[in-house]
């Protein structure tokens, strides 16, 4: 049997192809509406719910995460850098904290960092399939990751404790207490004469060159200038999601003009050396200090970002 092909009339052969027209560009279309995002964020949380977030984030993923909405945030267009802190982000509920994060939208690849207080407990973790999670503890904070490739509308969501305030006891009974502040006092009493002795002794050098010697001029004494730092309000959100060394090593820093040594930090605040190494870094690692060798010590720096006074959108 042979079969002949049949003529189809012209206005149907048009539809059919104005049908087949249709149909590939709805799927060009639909292709090129799916926007892959990529979210790469560093979160901070102190003792008081407030988040600083730090890292990269395409521009369109900013609308898909609802927690911006009423928080003032900075996002450079250019590098796509992402600066906020907020306290959208965390809830309590009795001694119990809760931590929800969540976006809207496709990601290609989808990283976020978590540092929760130190010594914190973790009571629950709870994120989708297709994300892994690591849970780290560190010398200054309870570091969680989570990390996923091409995942839509991901969600975190941890629940955790702050560890309980224990009381500090003395060590030392009260009569020790008494003889080191008696110690103290003397020591006391004994460099104010030295010193007033000293100013009253420079007091009479210039009077007794005065009247010998009418031509000798006085030549005032110079200190170096200090640069003054003016704290502003976006400064100060900032400062308020430190941990208390973490605080103290910036307002050093604040009174100092904006830069001391390592040496010296360690020096004023007390900070164990072991433990001001992992502090600068992670000041370091959130954009707030800046770290350089000069010589045979570190200078610490207060980085451009922190000290701008440009007012967050």
């Amino acid at each position: 049997m042979v079969f002949q092909p049949v003529a189809l009339p012209i206005g149907m052969n048009i539809r059919i192809f104005l049908f087949l027209l249709v149909i590939l560009v709805t799927g060009v279309h639909a292709q090129e509406t799916i926007n892959e995002e990529q979210l790469l964020l560093n979160g901070y949380v102190d003792n008081s719910g407030n988040v600083l977030l730090t890292g990269y984030a395409s521009p369109g993923s900013l609308s898909y995460m609802p927690f911006l909405n009423g928080t003032q945030y900075t996002f450079d267009n250019n590098t796509n850098q992402l600066y906020a802190v907020t306290d959208a982000l965390t809830s309590k509920s009795e001694d119990t904290w809760s931590l929800n994060f969540s976006s809207e939208g496709y990601y290609s690849d989808y990283s976020i960092t978590f540092d929760l207080p130190a010594g914190s407990e973790v009571t629950r973790i709870d994120v989708p399939p297709e994300l892994n999670y690591q849970l780290e503890a560190k010398e200054a904070s309870l570091t969680l990751s989570i990390h996923g490739y091409r995942v839509v509308s991901p969600w975190i969501k941890v629940d955790y404790k702050l560890p309980a305030e224990v009381p500090v006891q003395s060590r030392y009974s009260p009569t020790f207490v008494l003889l080191v502040s008696l110690i103290i006092v003397l020591v006391a009493g004994v460099i104010f004469v030295y010193y007033r002795h000293r100013i009253q002794k420079r007091t009479v050098i210039p009077e007794m060159k005065d009247s010998s010697d009418k031509e000798t001029e006085e030549i005032p004494e110079t200190k170096p200038e200090t640069k003054e730092i003016r704290i502003t309000g976006e400064m100060q959100k900032v400062i308020d999601t430190l941990s208390d060394k973490e605080k103290a090593i910036i307002g050093l820093l604040i009174r100092n003009g904006g830069s001391a040594t390592q040496a010296g930090i360690r020096y004023e605040t007390g900070i164990p050396k072991s433990s001001l190494t992992g502090i600068i870094n992670a000041l370091k690692r959130r954009n707030i200090i800046k770290k350089h060798e000069n010589g045979r010590t570190n200078v610490i720096e207060l980085s451009e970002w922190f000290l701008s006074e440009k007012e967050l959108k």
